[in-house]
């Protein structure tokens, strides 16, 4: 154990202990320090084992040299702080006075699941008494020195507080323990209203501000906005001012100061695109995970669509004897990549079900999963033989997973069109090849234009062969305002839906309603795989649709209603 400590420069003596993990959203990193006189843990964690691990690291510096220790919380959340919150008992025996910012105090001390985010986790928590209250309002209001008396201990606390820019100035507090030994706090709220930085000599233990801006962090209880920005803005302050020569995160490793300034640069600008964001509360949480089942049902269908036509046009081209053809458009996408990602998020799935990972933890699966799905795609997906509405909704698909979990579903963009108009253009495009056929003509003579048209030929089959689709138009002209792209992928995913539960005959009837307009699509079949009302509800809400799905006597029915507002469009 004692090979593992590191010495912080500028400390008099004081050696820190790490506990470093993989970011997980369900436990944080630790931090033991050992100065000449105290133990301070810095943050718990709430993984039993690495809380175990640290109990012992505690008992093996106090046997060493008996002094008393204390906890610094850089915040209340539930995945730093549960190492206070379900272990009294380690804290009572063991003396241990608990220090942390006055709101995260009182948190704390009445058992806020809010605040906490232990609604979040599904956990009920109890009363947690917290010895010291850093950074009071009266601290940061005037300032001064005070002394509180923690386990029987004295502690000296001197606030003041510096300018950073404009109007915004960082709080800050330095901590004097009984042995003499100090830190200081400073106070960066945004990412909750209690965040703190601790120093102490060269080292600077920074919470968890870097990932404050990431979906299912961003927009948690009392989560800031214009906080985390202001305090991005002062932890630049305290890293240039050249006193630090290493931060060590809330999650994950420890960075340099050069990493860290760029990682807060970073930070402050996605932090300004996601003003106006929804709360991710519970029922956010709810969506996100409705969502997150979505994605995964939708990917697998979506890119075995996609990589089964790339392997048909690869096929007849080697049959064609066009080999090096063939052999591009197999490498296009990375389709092993993006299987092995649904594999391993369906089975991260089967954990959650089975309650062996949590919901929050799911969520943040599927945006990851997302993000590399994405970058899987690559440039590959913006080639042409590519079925554009296949590639269009992969990328709706993915964008609309931060969107659900950020909550920006409103956030629509829309246009004005005839809705009547622009369904029969869509019936009659999906079954109609000439545009493609007249393109093989056109480059008959430039062979490798031919060969591309003939690859976009061969790659988009006729559509639904073996179901009929009819359009019925009962009112015209229909001013709707909707995404029409959206719209038509959205009715085409249905179309597939319906012909995959052995439909015959899909008919699609649009007409005018007493308050907007209406969209009927009726099938002459539904099998039981037939996917379920949740997953049309959200993809016909993205182009401002309400959705309805009826079923029943053999059929299935979905409606897609635009109501019009007090301009006379839909809305």
């Amino acid at each position: 154990m004692e090979g593992d400590w590191i010495e912080i420069p500028g400390s008099g003596g004081a050696y820190v202990l790490p506990f470093t993990r993989y970011p997980d959203v369900c436990c944080s990193n630790a931090y033991v320090v050992k100065t000449p006189g105290e133990i301070l843990v810095i943050d718990t964690g709430a993984d039993e084992a690495q809380i175990a691990s640290l109990a012992a690291a505690v008992r093996a510096a106090n046997e060493e040299r008996p002094c008393p220790a204390f906890v610094l919380l850089t915040h209340c959340h539930l995945d730093h702080a549960y190492g206070v919150i379900g272990h009294r008992e380690w804290i009572e025996s063991s003396g241990i006075a608990i220090l942390a910012q006055e709101e995260g105090a009182v948190a704390l001390e009445g058992g806020d699941p809010h605040l906490t985010v232990a609604e979040m986790y599904g956990r009920e928590i109890g009363p947690v008494p917290v010895d010291v209250h850093l950074l009071t309002a009266d601290d940061r209001a005037r300032g001064g020195e005070r002394t509180v008396e923690a386990r029987g201990r004295s502690v000296r606390l001197a606030a003041d507080r510096v300018q950073v820019e404009g109007e915004t100035a960082l709080h800050r507090q330095r901590i004097t323990f009984p042995s003499g030994a100090e830190c200081t706090v400073y106070h960066l709220p945004g990412h909750s209203p209690d965040s703190i930085f601790v120093r102490i000599g060269e080292h600077l233990f920074i919470g968890d501000i870097l990932f404050a801006a990431s979906p299912g962090i961003a927009g948690l209880h009392r989560w800031n906005c214009g906080d985390l920005c202001a305090s991005a803005r002062s932890a630049r302050q305290i890293l240039a001012s050249g006193e630090i020569g290493y931060c060590w995160n809330g999650h994950g490793r420890g960075m340099t100061v050069p990493d860290t300034l760029r990682a807060l640069s970073a930070l402050e600008r996605e932090t300004k695109k996601l003003d106006g964001i929804c709360a991710f509360d519970p029922v956010r949480l709810n969506e996100s995970v409705c969502y997150a089942r979505d994605l995964l049902l939708e990917a697998g269908k979506l890119f075995s669509v996609i990589g089964g036509r790339l392997y048909y046009l690869s096929y007849y081209l080697e049959e064609l004897g066009e080999e090096e053809e063939a052999e591009k458009y197999r490498d296009l996408l990375q389709n092993d990549a993006i299987d092995e990602f649904l594999t391993n998020f369906s089975a991260f799935a089967k954990e959650v079900g089975a309650g062996k990972k949590l919901e929050i933890q799911f969520v943040l699966k599927a945006v990851q999963i997302a993000g590399k799905i994405e970058r899987a795609l690559g440039a590959g997906a913006s080639d042409p033989v590519l079925d554009a509405s296949l590639v269009r909704r992969a990328r709706h698909l993915l964008t609309d997973c931060l969107s659900t979990v950020y909550g920006l579903d409103e956030r629509l963009s829309g246009e004005e069109i005839d809705l009547a108009e622009c369904l029969e253009r869509f019936v009659t495009g999906f079954k109609d090849p000439s545009r493609l056929d007249e393109a093989m003509v056109t480059a008959v003579e430039d062979e490798s234009a031919f060969l591309a048209a003939l690859a976009a030929r061969i790659a988009s089959p006729v559509l639904f062969e073996e179901t009929a689709v009819g359009l019925e138009v009962c009112t015209r002209p229909l001013p709707v305002m909707t995404d029409p792209e959206r719209l038509c992928d959205g009715i085409t995913s249905l179309i597939e839906d319906f012909a995959a539960a052995g439909a015959k005959e899909v008919k699609i009837s649009v007409a005018g309603t007493p308050d907007g307009a209406a969209i009927a699509v009726t099938s002459d079949a539904l099998h039981p795989d037939w996917p379920y009302a949740g997953i049309y509800e959200r993809r016909f809400s993205r182009c401002r649709g309400r959705c309805a799905v009826e079923e029943g006597d053999g059929e299935a029915r979905v409606v897609v209603c635009f109501r019009y507002g007090d301009d006379g469009r839909s809305r």
